[in-house]
């Protein structure tokens, strides 16, 4: 009983679901309206779940004053501070303060800090790249030159030397590039849809917390 509910579950809702895309029917598409709403529920608890662990394990970290313990304040005051100004200026539109406040955070405090986090990861996408363009095989070498090609075809001064680098670097990002994307978009699909068909068949039970 333990192993089969949730299996059951789990088969009925995601063929429901999935029969909405391919029937016709008012009551199937109120059924599935419905357990989509429910999904977006139990998302949201779970985000609600994620806010709880995540003050649990700071407030431990404040409490104990480990290494760091500073980050973790800094980090559960914004986050409160974040949460109680977005609820109390989404349940009072008529507040242009609240609004403005938020809008204020929003803009100069969290897009920053991400545009930061960006800029950082550009760092480690060049030292791989640094990595993968050096010539230790042919399929390194083929990669390097197009690497370089691309980017003289985005230089202005490359035009000037030649003008069929332009054209060649778009030739590579819109010939070979979107043939090699579309190949990995493919194999995704097939991948996400062997993964679906085993959870939908109850093969795969590792999101239910049952073993095999």
């Amino acid at each position: 009983m333990k192993r089969s509910v949730p299996v059951l579950i789990v088969f009925l809702v995601g063929v429901l679901v999935l029969a909405t895309y391919f029937i016709e029917s008012p009551g199937l598409k109120q059924v599935g309206s419905m357990l989509n709403n429910w999904g977006v529920i139990i998302t949201a608890f779970a985000v609600g779940l994620a806010c709880v662990n995540i003050i649990r394990i700071h407030a431990a970290h404040i409490a104990n004053q480990r290494t760091g313990w500073i980050n973790s304040a800094v980090l559960l005051i914004t986050m409160f501070l974040f949460i109680i100004v977005g609820i109390y200026s989404r349940n009072n539109p008529s507040n242009e303060g609240a609004a403005e406040l938020f809008s204020n955070l929003f803009n100069y405090a969290y897009s920053p800090f991400s545009a930061t986090m960006y800029a950082m990861i550009a760092f480690y996408v060049a030292s791989a790249s640094y990595r993968a363009f050096r010539m230790r095989s042919v399929e390194a070498t083929l990669l390097l030159a197009a690497a370089i090609l691309v980017m003289l075809g985005n230089a202005p001064i490359a035009e000037q030397l030649w003008n069929q680098f332009p054209v060649i670097g778009s030739w590579l990002l819109t010939v070979i590039n979107t043939t090699g994307q579309r190949g990995i978009a493919i194999g995704v699909a097939i991948g996400g849809f062997a993964t679906s068909l085993r959870i939908l068949l109850g093969f795969d039970r590792g999101h239910l917390g049952i073993g095999d």
